[in-house]
């Protein structure tokens, strides 16, 4: 009897060190991605900080607004990674949530978008200037939306 609880024990203490290495690879691997996800987030706002300062024609009031949104972008970075630190397995879940409601909007879809009207084919045309100025005067009159309507209409006219 006391060998078959020896090899039950055994048994439990391999199974024990299964699901420790387990948990430890899980841990690992979380820290990691986390990791990876402040060195990138860290990079693109010292890309934006870099953007800022070498713009030299940029107006005071563009600059305000950029250097506000990158106090704002420091303060979640500082948030999130406090986040990260105190609970590095639920931030990255939360983390994994968000991006799966993200990624079910919008996207590629079989049937969705803007039906097209035909085949493209990029042409130049060459007219007098007087000729131009008169389809210019058609499309902001309303008459036409654009150069590829005025020239779809005078194909439909064969």
């Amino acid at each position: 009897m006391e060998t078959n609880s020896r090899e039950e024990l055994i048994k439990r203490l391999k199974d024990t060190q299964m699901e420790v290495e387990r948990l430890l690879f899980v841990i690992k691997q979380n820290s990691t991605v986390g990791r990876d996800y402040f060195v990138e987030a860290g990079d693109r706002l010292a890309d934006q900080l870099f953007d800022i300062r070498t713009k030299k024609d940029i107006k005071i009031n563009s600059l305000r607004s950029k250097a506000t949104s990158l106090i704002n972008k420091k303060d979640k970075f500082f948030k999130d990674y406090a986040g990260f630190c105190a609970d590095p397995i639920g931030f990255n879940k939360r983390r994994e949530a968000e991006a799966a409601k993200v990624e079910k909007r919008g996207g590629a879809r079989k049937g969705a978008g803007r039906k097209s009207l035909g085949i493209k084919k990029s042409v130049t045309i060459t007219l007098p200037q007087e000729r131009w100025d008169t389809i210019d005067d058609l499309i902001k009159n309303g008459i036409f939306k654009s150069y590829p309507d005025y020239f779809r209409h005078l194909d439909s006219k064969d």
